[in-house]
């Protein structure tokens, strides 16, 4: 069977699918992507593509009409807002690098205004503080298209898919994957991969290179 044509910049489903795509690592029904599953995914993809454009223009035009005096929540609320966007926005079907650095704009914007009401308070200021380095290193585990993926409130990685799925990435990518996860996680990410790595040698599909992937998640895992 021929590779399906992917897109070159995909969305978050059809980057599913295209992990899944004649990879071992999945079950052979997984592995199989039919016409109609691609043409879904892309559809579904350019469908949360307008919503973020649609999202994205609303945010900007509230922001356009403050007037320098809002309340604190309501800084807050746009700061949550912008933030979802952004996480949105990392995972979507083209390029969208031009809105991506536009919301990280309006962050830093949003941060000062937070901080000038936050006045002398040393308690405000580093409790600020603190979050934003929290937010630098979940801006920084963003850039992982994996990760963007695992984070997603709608679950474009089903459950049973997320071993062989993070088994998939690069070894980088794995590393960082597995720290989104508690002990007892990834545990039993290690206990599935141990069946998955059990499927592929009693079918003679495990090479060298699956091999590596497996060491490498056993050892970071455990």
């Amino acid at each position: 069977m021929s590779q399906p044509q992917f897109s070159e910049l995909p969305g978050a489903r059809e980057r599913q699918l295209k992990r899944r795509s004649q990879n071992p690592l999945f079950t052979e029904e997984c592995q199989v992507v039919t016409p109609s599953q691609l043409e879904g995914a892309r559809q579904q993809d350019l469908d949360e593509v307008q919503q973020f454009s649609t999202a994205l223009l609303a945010l900007l035009n509230d922001v356009s009409a403050f007037s320098g005096k809002e309340e604190t929540d309501k800084i807050l609320q746009t700061k949550e807002r912008a933030d979802r966007l952004y996480e949105q926005c990392v995972g979507l079907a083209g390029e969208h690098e031009r809105e991506r650095q536009g919301l990280l704009k309006l962050n830093e914007a949003i941060m000062t205004a937070i901080r000038a009401a936050a006045g002398e308070d040393p308690l405000a200021l580093s409790e600020l503080e603190k979050e934003q380095q929290a937010r630098a290193i979940h801006l920084s585990l963003l850039e992982y298209p994996l990760i963007a993926d695992i984070l997603r409130s709608d679950a474009v990685i089903e459950e049973d898919q997320l071993p062989p799925t993070i088994l998939s990435a690069d070894d980088e990518a794995i590393e960082k994957a597995l720290g989104l996860f508690s002990p007892e996680q990834r545990q039993l990410l290690i206990e599935e991969a141990r069946q998955i790595k059990s499927r592929l040698e009693q079918s003679g599909k495990l090479d060298k290179h699956l091999e590596k992937k497996f060491s490498l998640l056993f050892a970071l895992a455990s």
